[in-house]
């Protein structure tokens, strides 16, 4: 495209993420003329490397979204590793098993690398002849005046478009444009990821033990794989990654319970915790998705799965009111996505901060009070359920 065009979109997506991408090709397959605008390039992927570090753990809510827009046919079974139980305990009389069978599913979810199934969603921007993908490139300039947003593209490519969508992550240049402000701290904690290959395959059971200094948790990958979370103060996953691989390695077995068994360290990263809500998720023409909108502590795995939520909820309005003839780029119309997510969201992250400042306190009583509540909880069959459906978006 020649940077004297100017070239018209229904909806423009900044950010080509798992959330973003998502968005993008629903909207695409309702037959809305989309632009995706990102200025990473894909990753290489190879079935004989290493497992990426990043991965989610997708519910069966967000594995049924990606299955409609023939996304996750394209992971290959092979990548998707189904989790059939969770379990999480302090103590060993408080374990909580929470377990597929109990609401009669095939599995609670799966665990897949973010790079392979960001893979997939972008082999099906092809496949939709409404969605053009620039990639490499960004975003320089956005105004938006008479109901419709004029963008500026790196190279002064020029942009029309009805609706403009930050799917651009925590620090989102759209959400700074837009002036929109966001509450929010980072907590004492950060987060080790560490990719490993166990002796044994480790099938279909995540799980979690829970310290007062940050819970330690196992993930299951395809094959030999797994992917080990390691919370704790930040000054000590400082100090962790300044080991060298075997005396990581040893600090990995000390600190993880004995279940997990042998193992081969392969990589490691780290990244501190923060949270961050957006006071408002949608402006005149403008929507945020994802980390844009919203960031929390991941305990509980939810990121993904809420970034997905969005993402379903903005097209299902977007595309419902087109169908009814209504004015669907306008703000009445665009608030009734906030409406819908900002509030569920702002629980999820309530939910998730009250699990780790109980938690993550060392005082006798509250760990007595806390172990009684798992207990409690793992011996409330129906509170359990709910529990799990709330947690899976069904």
């Amino acid at each position: 495209m020649k940077s004297t065009e100017t070239a018209c979109y229904e909806v423009v997506v900044s950010g080509s993420g798992i959330v973003g991408a998502t968005l993008a090709l629903t909207l695409a397959l309702a037959r809305f003329r989309v632009l995706v605008v990102d200025s990473r390039l894909p990753e290489s992927l190879s079935d004989e490397l290493t497992p990426d570090l990043r991965v989610s753990a997708m519910s069966c809510a967000s594995v049924a979204l990606l299955r409609r827009i023939k996304a996750w046919q394209r992971i290959g079974d092979r990548f998707c590793s189904p989790y059939r139980r969770l379990e999480t305990w302090e103590w060993p009389s408080s374990r909580v098993v929470f377990d597929s069978a109990s609401l009669n599913l095939p599995e609670l979810g799966f665990i897949v690398e973010n790079s392979r199934l960001q893979r997939a969603l972008w082999q099906g921007f092809a496949t939709c002849d409404t969605l053009d993908f620039r990639c490499p490139d960004t975003l320089k300039s956005m105004i938006y005046e008479d109901g419709h947003w004029r963008l500026t593209l790196s190279d002064n490519t020029s942009i029309i478009s009805q609706v403009l969508v930050g799917a651009d992550g925590s620090e989102s240049w759209i959400r700074r444009q837009a002036c929109i402000g966001v509450s929010g701290w980072q907590y004492r904690q950060s987060c080790l990821l560490l990719n490993v290959e166990t002796l044994d395959p480790k099938k279909d059971v995540a799980w979690q033990a829970v310290h007062a200094s940050g819970p330690r948790a196992f993930l299951p990958l395809y094959g030999r794989w797994a992917s080990l979370v390691w919370y704790d103060k930040a000054s000590r996953i400082r100090q962790l990654e300044t080991l060298s691989r075997p005396l990581l390695t040893k600090e990995v077995r000390e600190a993880f319970p004995y279940r997990l068994g042998e193992f081969t360290l392969h990589n490691s990263a780290s990244f501190p915790l923060t949270r961050r809500h957006a006071r408002e998720y949608v402006k005149p023409g403008l929507a945020l998705i994802g980390d844009a909108a919203h960031t929390l502590n991941p305990l509980a795995g939810q990121g993904a799965n809420l970034g997905l939520r969005d993402a379903q909820a903005l097209a299902e309005v977007l595309i419902d009111a087109r169908n009814h003839g209504e004015p669907w780029d306008t703000l009445p119309i665009l608030q009734r996505y906030q409406q819908q997510r900002r509030g569920h969201n702002f629980m999820m992250q309530a939910s998730i901060d009250t699990f780790y400042a109980v938690f993550s306190n060392d005082l006798p009583p509250i760990k007595i009070a806390r172990n009684l509540g798992l207990m409690l909880v793992q011996r409330t069959p129906k509170f359990k359920q709910w529990l799990l459906r709330y947690a899976m978006g069904i």
